[in-house]
């Protein structure tokens, strides 16, 4: 089974609950003295590590783990304070924007993000991309295409984000809605909403001003229509 460990935690004296997520389901399992500095599983103690595993018992509350093989590590790539920072959120927005039953979603897109990141995709463009993804699978996806009021995809003027998205003039003004967002930090909201994939091709027309607004203005919109908070965006829009 391949798997992303987004968390351990401590069981008895040197064993590990593994918090992890498979590309179906989330999942949790023992590892039998890997916390010991002897364990050959030692590796598998760091979040966002990919593995291929395989369990020996599975008749208890956590499977017990036989054997694992490493596929990808974090640690293995840049060793930047910008990409650590980059890991921290993507372990934080998956912990936290998503409820247990529904990380696995991001499956995918983790492995994407990390990827793009080793690759050399601008740092703060992957977490904006991640970010929409998730606040997608959460269900609170922004609506990028047309007005919210009236669905007019023409003379949209500024955003909403307690509204949930593009507010055209009329509305704009009967609503008395107004935005701190340029009409080109409202485009980037756009592609990171619409964007494929991880690539960042068509990007280089945002600013790192406009990555860093509309990364802070997301973490706003999903702390207060979520009520969680990415605290590591923090290190990430500056």
């Amino acid at each position: 089974m391949k798997v992303i460990v987004l968390s351990t935690t401590k069981y008895k004296e040197n064993d590990v609950i593994y918090n992890a997520i498979s590309e179906t389901e989330s999942v949790s399992f023992k590892g039998y003295r890997a916390f010991d500095s002897k364990s050959s599983m030692m590796w598998l103690n760091n979040p966002l590590t990919i593995a291929d595993i395989e369990f020996a018992d599975r008749r208890y509350k956590y499977p017990t783990l036989k054997e694992a093989k490493l596929l990808s590590s974090p640690l293995i790539g840049d060793e930047s304070l910008e990409y650590l920072y980059s890991v921290s959120s993507i372990i934080e927005i998956t912990n936290n924007v998503l409820q247990e039953s529904e990380r696995h979603l991001l499956f995918k897109d983790i492995e994407a993000a990390l990827e793009a990141l080793n690759k050399g995709v601008d740092y703060q463009l992957v977490i904006l991309l991640f970010l929409a993804r998730a606040i997608s699978f959460a269900g609170a996806e922004l609506e990028v295409d047309h007005c919210v009021f009236c669905d007019k995809t023409s003379d949209i003027v500024t955003f909403s984000f307690p509204d949930g998205g593009f507010v055209c003039r009329k509305h704009a003004e009967e609503q008395e809605i107004t935005s701190h967002l340029t009409p080109n930090q409202m485009k980037l909201i756009r592609y990171i909403f619409k964007a494929p994939n991880y690539s960042g091709v068509g990007s280089d027309k945002y600013s790192k001003e406009d990555k860093i607004i509309v990364l802070r203005s997301l973490k706003e919109y999903v702390q207060d229509d979520l009520g969680v908070y990415v605290n590591s965006i923090d290190q990430i829009a500056k």
